[in-house]
């Protein structure tokens, strides 16, 4: 099974103080791109679990363990199911630039699983099973070109605008941060929390602050040194 595991970018990011389970709530919409992942999944019963993964060498640290097969023994757990799992993916997201490449990969995974076995989740409970995964991953198993998200990202409302083709630019961050770090950093600073408007077909980025420039300064001055306007 041959999968493709877009990317997305966040159209405005205000996110809120650290809640006492760990987690920040935020405020966001995440619009789906054609930048994607390749992966190809192959999926057969078994007596016992077993996940195999090649092509993530280049960027998995050591010791780690994938989010793909995070999300494959999630499934196991919560369907009793088990099965031997063979995946390649050809990985084309970059690491460690907020674009949920990562999130996506478990994504394709958990819809992956559950297609095989028949739909043994429905949409609702895929979803919540994600979010055990990732808080990102929600999103991406809704298919939902454009959504707007909150909670901790397990809050996924369809949202309608940019009807148009948005063509983007994406820039890859001059050195690449954990989540957990960026958030860290954040939680040091004072800041307001605005609204973030619907979108429309005319983005300003003013209307569409996203909070984690505020600990990326030298990345932000430099694309508006390239693209002042």
């Amino acid at each position: 099974m041959l999968c493709s595991a877009d990317a997305k970018v966040n159209i405005g990011l205000v996110v809120g103080e650290r809640r006492e389970d760990g987690y920040h709530p935020i405020d966001s919409y995440f619009a789906r791109t054609t930048l994607s992942d390749v992966i190809d999944i192959r999926i057969e019963e078994s007596e016992s679990l077993s996940v195999s993964i090649r092509g993530n060498e280049g960027y998995l640290p050591a010791g780690a363990t994938d989010i793909m097969e995070k999300a494959a023994r999630a499934f196991s757990e919560r369907t009793a199911k088990r099965f031997s799992l063979n995946i390649n993916i050809d990985k084309r997201i970059p690491t460690g630039a907020g674009l949920g490449g990562g999130s996506s990969d478990g994504a394709a995974v958990l819809r992956a699983l559950n297609s095989h076995f028949g739909d043994i989740l429905s949409m609702p409970e895929l979803s919540d099973l994600a979010a055990t995964v990732g808080s990102d991953i929600p999103f991406f198993i809704s298919g939902f070109p454009l959504a707007h998200v909150t909670g901790r990202g397990e809050i996924v409302e369809r949202a309608e605008g940019l009807g148009r083709y948005l063509g983007l630019l994406i820039f890859m961050p001059a050195t690449p941060t954990d989540t957990a770090g960026a958030y860290a950093r954040l939680d040091s600073l004072e800041r307001e929390r605005p609204v973030l408007p619907e979108p429309l077909e005319l983005l300003r980025a003013e209307d569409y602050p996203n909070d984690f420039g505020r600990i990326f300064p030298d990345d932000v001055m430099r694309l508006r040194e390239h693209f002042p306007g």
